[in-house]
């Protein structure tokens, strides 16, 4: 059995204590105000887990069903994202998946970084990936400094991806997992992430910001993984967020599974916040992946049948 993190042996602290402490500070315990700042903390710390058959395009039949888990935007800044993060490990252990992928955002601020980089790396050591697990940087591990938190990424046994890919292997068959840097930091180069990926190969692209897939629909990827736009924060029934989509791919690519083109994007919600520290409808997300074959030619023909025969 794992032991877990002992309170008062890093920079954090129990999440009772954490509210106790808060409460007193703000002049919130045995006060009508205190069931709120509660019910708040469970609106941005009840984190889901979501199961997707993830379609990839010219998936060997070796990967199928692997299952694979993602994990988005920490924005570790404080000690109950901490623990957060803590509750989300856990959650993909138990998941028991073959690979891991992080796509971005672990800190927001420079400050919060130097303070949270070593409980971080001591958190994700615990992952248990059959296989391995790959990271990508965010905009604000650039705006951070992303040096020191990639260093402390390949210590706690990933593989942090920069333009880069790796090839995983099973059985006879190999899944290319290729890393683009981020976009808004103006560091994302397709063409250099895919040199050496032959177009027969099948591909798994991180990349922080959905609308990488503008710059990479001709090098025919498989699927790719993102964040970056924690699900859009404030969702309505029917509708969607209440924020405008800042994607150029627009409000839909905001969170969940779409296609764009002939392959599909999967946008993680995220598990912490930024600026402002609220969610509504859309909770902190684990993703878990089930690995499925998709061919965008032969999904075209038998939806044309479909139409056809309900003629």
């Amino acid at each position: 059995m794992r032991a877990r993190i002992a309170s008062g042996a890093g920079p954090w602290r129990t999440r009772r204590a954490w509210e106790n402490g808060a409460a007193r500070g703000a002049g919130l315990t045995d006060v009508p105000l205190r069931p709120l700042k509660l019910l708040w903390r469970r609106t941005i710390d009840k984190t889901q887990l979501v199961k997707v058959r993830l379609p990839v395009r010219r998936l060997p039949r070796e990967f199928e069903g692997m299952v694979a888990c993602q994990l988005s935007d920490f924005h570790v800044d404080r000690d109950e994202d901490l623990e957060r993060l803590e509750k989300a490990v856990d959650a993909v252990n138990r998941q028991k998946p073959e690979l891991v992928f992080l796509t971005g955002d672990y800190f927001s601020r420079p400050e919060a970084m130097r303070r949270y980089l070593e409980p971080v790396g001591t958190l994700l050591r615990r992952l248990e990936p059959q296989l391995a697990w790959f990271a990508v940087a965010g905009n604000h591990d650039h705006w951070c400094c992303f040096d020191p938190i990639s260093e402390r990424l390949r210590r706690s046994g990933g593989a942090v991806l920069v333009n880069e890919h790796r090839r995983v292997h099973r059985r006879a068959a190999a899944l290319v997992v290729v890393g683009i840097d981020d976009l808004w930091s103006r560091r994302a180069e397709p063409a250099r992430a895919f040199r050496g990926v032959r177009r027969t190969d099948c591909t798994v692209v991180l990349a922080h910001n959905p609308d990488t897939a503008l710059y990479l629909r001709h090098l025919s990827p498989g699927v790719m993984l993102s964040g970056h736009t924690h699900g859009g924060v404030v969702r309505l029934p029917f509708y969607g967020s209440v924020f405008n989509s800042f994607l150029r791919l627009g409000r839909r690519f905001q969170a969940g599974l779409n296609r764009y083109s002939d392959f599909y994007i999967y946008t993680n919600r995220g598990l912490g916040t930024f600026a402002v520290r609220i969610r509504i409808n859309c909770r902190p997300e684990v993703s878990r992946f089930t690995l499925e074959r998709f061919d965008p030619i032969q999904q075209a023909a038998t939806l044309e049948e479909a139409v056809l025969a309900d003629r």
